[in-house]
């Protein structure tokens, strides 16, 4: 609790917390421009947010979390800062804490984006039961893909002095995981940071003759999951190991 203080008294000027906010109100905002009112959309409400919205975090997130990660290491990065704060807290205590505030941000952005789910359902009027099971995987994915890709960046924060390069990557990694949605399944295994799209369990089937959508659901990929986990264990590891062997 200590560490975690600490790192909350660092940050309380940086409205890391409103970061968080707007990234999650951006995604629901950007959900209820895209959907519609008729009767056939009503009746596949739930279904067309649990396809669409992991697209559209495909898109956000990556950035989303460059952004949080670059925020939380920009005072460390500053010249003969990191050096002054490790003369007051172990570098474990300055991991950790780190670790624990972006875990909180991370889960506040799942339980807006949740609760946003939620509410558009309502809001608009879906007839469509909500699939409750779909519901939870949804936001199991969004946290789990959200903290891999935090550990991934505060990577390269702690790596580069400037943060420059940490933003670059995420945005070239918001890119590159949309862009690997329309290629063969298999090339989206490649990009961690596209991760939201290949573990979305709803697939849309449109008839061009009709012009009718259909959606239908696909196993849990729970395989894909336990990467993702790895994944983010190794990236964890990792910054843990480049922050032992920062010169400071």
């Amino acid at each position: 609790m200590r560490t975690l203080y600490a790192e909350l008294k660092k940050s309380r000027r940086r409205h890391n917390t409103l970061v968080a906010v707007s990234i999650s109100l951006f995604v629901l905002l950007w959900a209820a421009r895209t959907g519609g009112s008729g009767p056939d959309k009503l009746s596949q409400g739930y279904s067309g947010l649990f396809y669409g919205v992991p697209v559209m975090n495909t898109v956000v997130m990556p950035l989303g979390t460059a952004v949080l990660a670059s925020r939380l290491w920009d005072l460390e990065s500053r010249e003969k800062s990191c050096r002054m704060l490790l003369t007051l807290q172990s570098r474990s205590a300055l991991f950790l804490g780190k670790a624990a505030l972006a875990l909180l941000q991370i889960l506040l952005i799942v339980v807006i984006e949740s609760a946003g789910v939620l509410a558009l359902g309502r809001l608009s009027g879906y007839t469509e039961a909500l699939d409750w099971g779909q519901f939870r995987w949804l936001a199991v994915n969004t946290f789990a893909v959200n903290t891999m890709l935090f550990f991934l960046w505060l990577l390269l924060s702690i790596r580069f002095d400037n943060q420059v390069p940490t933003l670059e990557a995420g945005m070239v990694g918001s890119l590159s995981g949309l862009f690997a949605a329309f290629m063969p399944p298999m090339v989206s295994y490649f990009m961690p940071w596209g991760y939201y799209i290949p573990l979305s369990t709803v697939r849309m089937d449109w008839n061009p003759d009709t012009r009718i959508i259909r959606f239908y659901t696909t196993p849990y990929p729970i395989w894909l999951l336990a990467l993702t986990a790895a994944f983010l264990l190794l990236f964890a590891a990792l910054a843990w190991e480049a922050l032992k062997r920062r010169e400071v």
